[in-house]
């Protein structure tokens, strides 16, 4: 009884402690409101701007359509529908980002600044919403849009919270696994066509508006058709990438090194990409997303994955040699070759993934400064492979920084020169990221050559 009891212990400190890091990871979006522009590296401001870009757009929409058609519309329904038509946009603009379409990939800049517009797309459209309630002028009595329109904002304020749940500081108080999350967060098309329906019954300016109704029904109508497509056709389509999982093995205690090799047609993908796998001898068949570790040779994958989580916890005990995988993807714009020049290297715990595809990939004659931060020498579990890589390529400067004894690291000790002209490539805890960037900024490197990927995606 004791045992069980520690066990369950164990599993609600792992849950606080998950909680205070996906919480900390969430903070660095809404936390870029405060910090000055010249620090915020671009890649951050694109779901900004691109939400902005979507705002700013209605607003010209409504000027036009009402410029053409001019009448006595009372000005508090205007803001009112405006409120609700911002909110719908949004939501259906989500919708499309959920097809991780790669077109859409490169204007962000990777999959994991989707992501992140994704979510704040979410937090706003719900704020939205919530004003909109708040200016409409009330019907009267219950009438047909009020029996859609309450419940939808019900239901998107409930997911919103569902989808912060995994990053707020209560996940504590209301356990939420990893797939229960993506089963709820599948349900936001429901959440658009509500949205569509209250509006079509609550007979709006929009329907009188012809450039509005084109605009605004027209981007939602995208919208579901994309959520249809994802929820249908596209799972069947991706698919289609079959692995086989070698012989599993630990490289450190809560590190498990996985290789995988193609059952028929592999993935072509670029070094410091990841992909969503679905382990089907894995604690369960959630796809989830691991950056490949290793260059692309002859088809062959190898995810290094860290036990941070639930999942991942689990899968170094459940997974066996021998199993499947399906393999979607490869994702992501997080390459050294994108940059000419010089580069800095800033790796840290297991952010090491990409720079192990790096290495094997880089050329010999590239000037590249590696750091490597790791708590202690025992947690750089990839030394011996980083070593014997780095024996080919002696313009290659590595350092391993261990904090247990040498403290935080200071980018100013590295001595960089011409730091305006260096690009510098980013991967690792969130906290460390920004203490990175900062420094970076202090000392000169320009906002567009610092590059860097969500260490989560949830």
């Amino acid at each position: 009884m004791f045992e069980g009891v520690r066990r369950t212990r164990l599993r609600i400190g792992r849950g606080i402690d998950n909680s205070a890091r996906t919480y900390r990871q969430d903070r660095a979006l809404l936390l870029s409101v405060a910090t000055p522009i010249w620090r915020i590296p671009l890649a951050r401001l694109r779901p900004v701007f691109a939400l902005a870009g979507t705002l700013v757009l209605n607003v010209v929409f409504w000027t036009m359509a009402l410029t053409l058609a001019p009448g006595p519309w009372p000005p508090q329904r205007v803001i009112a529908e405006f409120l609700s038509t911002s909110a719908l946009l949004i939501m259906s603009t989500n919708l499309v980002l959920s097809t991780r379409a790669a077109p859409l990939e490169a204007a962000f800049g990777g999959l994991d600044k989707m992501f992140t517009s994704h979510r704040l797309n979410g937090l706003v459209a719900a704020a939205v919403v919530t004003t909109h309630y708040l200016v409409m002028p009330k019907s009267p009595g219950w009438v047909p849009s009020k029996f859609v329109g309450y419940p939808t904002i019900i239901l998107l304020v409930t997911a919103v919270l569902v989808a912060i749940a995994p990053r707020s500081p209560w996940r504590r108080l209301v356990p939420l696994r990893y797939q229960d999350w993506k089963i709820l967060h599948r349900f936001q098309g429901v959440l658009v066509a509500s949205g569509v329906t209250h509006s079509l019954l609550a007979h709006p300016i929009v329907l009188a508006l012809p450039l509005m109704r084109v605009w605004v029904y027209g981007v939602a109508a995208l919208g579901l058709a994309a959520y249809v497509f994802r929820e249908t056709a596209e799972p069947a389509l991706l698919q289609r990438h079959r692995y086989r999982v070698g012989e599993p093995a630990h490289v450190a205690p809560d590190v498990l090194e996985i290789p995988l090799e193609p059952e028929k047609a592999a993935i072509a993908h670029r070094p410091g990409q990841f992909a969503f796998v679905r382990f089907e001898g894995g604690p369960t068949r959630e796809q989830h997303p691991f950056t490949i570790s290793a260059g692309p040779a002859e088809g062959r994958l190898r995810f290094s994955v860290k036990a941070s989580g639930d999942y991942t916890t689990a899968l170094q005990q459940h997974l066996v040699a021998g199993s499947q995988a399906r393999i979607e993807g490869p994702y992501g714009g997080f390459d050294f070759r994108m940059a000419p020049g010089r580069q800095l290297w800033l790796a840290g715990g297991i952010g090491v993934t990409p720079f192990l595809a790096f290495l094997t990939s880089v050329e010999e004659d590239r000037d590249v400064r590696f750091v490597w931060t790791v708590h202690s020498r025992a947690g750089a579990f990839y030394l011996d492979e980083i070593e014997r890589t780095l024996a080919l390529r002696p313009r290659i400067e590595f350092t391993l920084h261990t904090t247990d004894t040498e403290g935080r690291p200071r980018l100013v000790d590295l001595g960089l020169r011409e730091p305006e002209n260096l690009s510098v490539f980013i991967c690792g805890p969130v906290q460390m990221r920004d203490a990175f960037i900062r420094q970076l900024t202090d000392l000169g490197v320009r906002r567009g050559r610092i590059h860097y990927e969500e260490f989560s995606l949830r």
